[in-house]
């Protein structure tokens, strides 16, 4: 009898023994494929995010010197317009736009399908959710500027211009923008009210560019980090 009891007993500890395995087992498997698939999702967004970084520097830099310009054309104007050979330069400047081109593939699937939760780290969830918030401003303002620049700016511009194009002597921003060639000057009143108005929007958006390069960068480290842990 004790035989018998003894053996069931070995037996029963064998199947408990092997059910629990099995189920560490299941259970690993699947906390390994949550962080396999946690660190793919969290590849993606870096490879995203280096992008935005690259765009948003690039916009940064143009829109910085559009308010540069803005300032410099005011005091050509307050100072009665003197000879400025490089005037037009400065006149073109103030009449950049930009456009983040921003991939939100990734986030936006994240969102619309709820795998948030497959991110292990509440902090990058609530600062990626931070870091696309500020992208809406950030468009918003480019929205404004170009509706500023293409429906206000240019029209003005073009009474006192007989020319708007490339030009290969003269870097406005990056090879990228185009350039006035002027017949005469702009009347200084309107010309001071444009420069001021373009130049204050235009320092609103480097600020929030700003904002946008802080975030990415410490977005980007911080998924550095949850990737070597």
């Amino acid at each position: 009898m004790k035989n018998i009891l003894a053996r069931g007993g070995i037996e029963f500890l064998a199947v408990f023994l092997g059910i629990a395995l099995s189920l560490w087992v299941d259970e690993y498997q699947k906390s390994k494929d949550a962080k396999n698939l946690n660190n793919q999702i969290l590849n993606r967004l870096y490879d995203n995010l280096e992008a935005d970084s690259i765009d948003a520097e690039w916009n940064y830099k143009a829109h910085k010197f559009a308010f540069d310009s803005g300032d410099l054309i005011y005091n050509w104007c307050v100072d009665g317009q003197p000879e400025n050979d490089s005037i037009s330069l400065y006149l073109s400047r103030l009449a950049i736009v930009t456009t983040l081109v921003n991939n939100e593939e990734e986030y936006n699937a994240l969102k619309s399908s709820g795998r948030m939760e497959l991110l292990n780290n509440a902090d990058i969830v609530r600062t990626l959710h931070d870091y696309y918030t500020w992208i809406r401003y950030v468009k918003n303002s480019e929205v404004n500027v170009i509706n500023i620049s293409i429906n206000q700016f240019l029209p003005f511009m073009s009474k006192y211009s007989e020319y708007y194009g490339v030009d290969s002597t003269t870097n406005v921003y990056s090879n990228a923008y185009p350039l006035f060639r002027l017949h005469q000057n702009p009347p200084k009143k309107e010309l001071s009210y444009y420069a001021s108005f373009i130049g204050t929007y235009a320092n609103y958006s480097s600020n929030l560019y700003t904002g946008l390069l802080t975030r990415v960068v410490e977005l980007r480290r911080m998924i550095r980090i949850e990737l070597s842990s």
